[in-house]
């Protein structure tokens, strides 16, 4: 088993190549989960990216795996792969239980900050958890590093998928990598790249020279949601 690489959107962290090619670029270049993340978004604009972005890969015959950040209710609606939720999104336990008693598919996955936190969404059902940031990180500007010890100490207390991010590039993957983590999530790495296919390709290539093995591999479907 190999480990996956996320890449997340954002609208104010692409380059000159505008958010959903490059998405599509991403997924070209080998990115195994694209994650739509608009918090501050309509959920009309956000459903309306997700169509055009699942349109692109279409036409580039690529099929990552789609999550949404935040918001079930496209999640269910797109019938997407997951739904990563946030600090101040719904509850897991409540997720979960929705997509039990709906009889639906997609993965819960959730963003967590220390060891105790990835054991109750573990606990609540999560499929996977992200956690970070592991280095320091446009993103959380002013904000200490979570370091590779952390993230180690969350992957060997968890039976779940760790997926880290935080400032991962490809110097650095390696060892994180050697964490047993299931796979890395990035957004600068790969969007604000001049071609975002080249930057994912270049940080799986990287990825698999590191030859380490997850502790646990990262869940994928397998009912042929490629084929929407």
């Amino acid at each position: 088993m190999a480990a996956v690489l996320h890449v997340l959107s954002d609208r104010t962290r692409n380059g000159a190549v505008p958010l959903v090619p490059a998405l599509a670029e991403a997924a070209a270049g080998g990115a195994d989960v694209l994650q739509v993340r608009d918090k501050k978004a309509p959920a009309s604009v956000t459903y309306d990216l997700v169509r055009e972005l699942r349109a692109a890969l279409a036409d580039r015959d690529c099929h990552p795996q789609l999550f949404v950040n935040d918001r079930v209710d496209i999640a269910i609606a797109a019938d997407l792969d997951g739904v990563h939720l946030a600090a101040k999104s719904l509850p897991v336990t409540i997720v979960h239980d929705v997509r039990e008693r709906l009889n639906l598919s997609f993965f819960v996955g959730c963003s967590v900050h220390a060891v105790a936190e990835a054991v109750a969404a573990e606990r609540a059902g999560a499929d996977y958890v992200t956690f970070g940031h592991i280095f320091p990180s446009a993103s959380h500007p002013g904000l200490p590093p979570q370091g590779l010890r952390a993230l180690a100490h969350v992957v060997e207390t968890v039976s779940i998928p760790v997926i880290a991010i935080g400032g991962i590039d490809t110097h650095n993957v390696r060892d994180v990598l050697a964490t047993g983590c299931s796979g890395i999530a990035v957004i600068g790495a790969v969007l604000s790249a001049d071609s975002p296919r080249d930057a994912a390709a270049r940080l799986k290539e990287a990825m698999e020279d590191a030859n380490a093995e997850p502790k646990v591999a990262f869940p994928t479907m397998t009912i042929g949601r490629g084929d929407r």
